[in-house]
């Protein structure tokens, strides 16, 4: 490797670098997507990754799908002939691997017609970019690592900040995409859901966070001369709904087993249905008892009395 160091290291003799953006920003300051970046001079493969990375490149170029290798076949500038592009995949353990990504994909049109022949020794991959050749153009050929081809690479703009560290950002072709987690929304998952605001008539809500985020919890009170009936805590739930919090005392119980929302009746409300409840319940009670008495005397006069004897029987 030090015999190429030389080359690579000294500033003024470093191949000028030239960037194709794949993604344009908008306004507002949105990043950009992947780009990729070329090399206008000719180097071995191996050489052709330290270059990527020296000129703070993520790693050479790693192509995801069909895609994006027809994307740079587009792009590039056409070669009308050898030397093409080194891309970053080579054979690991006889299986044709990305590096630093450690992908696999090869697609089923990635190959050039016959290729990869599998010539003993050549085990890293090129590009053809030649427009005049319309059967290879965009397609790949393995070849010996030594070889002299100029260098592809990447830079990825997914970082830690780029999804605000609430999803996981994804690179595409025309833009970057945030996976955002439960309760985040935007491109940039910028955004905190939340739920409606909670309406508690004739009592107080106060929550944990004014914009009622998930995750945010609001304690229910009632005025003065009226009863919570449900739950004294709610919470705003990964679907954005209103669930209550579990609580110890008998109302709580009720209203989660009746699935009622929380309000504030007045005391005397209270009382007459309770009252009402109680005078059902001791109906019920009357009544049952009544059933049972009767069905007991039913039943004992149907069995015969005691003592009494065939009259066939012996003495």
């Amino acid at each position: 490797m030090a015999v190429y160091g030389p080359s690579f290291r000294q500033p003024q003799l470093v191949t000028t670098m030239w960037m194709l953006i794949i993604v344009l920003g908008t306004c507002g300051g949105r990043a950009m997507g992947w780009t990729y970046h070329y090399s206008e001079k000719t180097m071995n493969w191996t050489m052709a990754r330290e270059w990527c990375r020296m000129n703070n490149h993520t790693d050479m170029m790693a192509i995801q799908n069909q895609e994006e290798n027809n994307y740079l076949r587009d792009v590039l500038p056409d070669r009308t002939g050898s030397p093409y592009y080194w891309i970053g995949i080579t054979k690991i353990n006889e299986s044709w691997t990305w590096i630093g990504t450690n992908g696999t994909w090869v697609g089923n049109y990635s190959w050039a017609p016959n290729e990869p022949n599998n010539i003993l020794g050549e085990e890293c991959v090129e590009m053809y970019v030649n427009k005049g050749n319309s059967e290879n153009h965009g397609k790949w050929n393995d070849d010996k690592c030594s070889n002299l081809k100029y260098s592809l690479c990447y830079r990825e703009q997914c970082n830690q900040t780029s999804c605000k560290g609430q999803g996981r950002c994804l690179e595409t072709i025309n833009n970057f995409t945030c996976v955002c987690e439960p309760g985040f929304e935007g491109h940039g998952c910028q955004t905190a859901k939340g739920c409606d605001p909670f309406c508690l008539p004739d009592g107080f809500v106060n929550c944990s966070a004014v914009d009622l985020t998930v995750n945010s919890t609001c304690r229910l009170s009632c005025e003065k001369g009226s009863l919570l009936l449900g739950l004294p805590e709610v919470s705003c739930s990964m679907d954005r709904v209103w669930t209550g919090v579990r609580g110890d005392d008998v109302w709580s119980r009720i209203w989660l087993w009746s699935g009622r929302r929380p309000v504030c009746a007045s005391y005397q409300h209270v009382l007459m249905v309770v009252a009402a409840g109680s005078m059902l319940s001791m109906s019920c009670c009357i009544c049952c008892c009544f059933n049972h008495r009767k069905r007991k005397k039913h039943a004992q006069l149907r069995e015969p009395e005691e003592g009494v004897t065939s009259s066939n029987g012996d003495i």
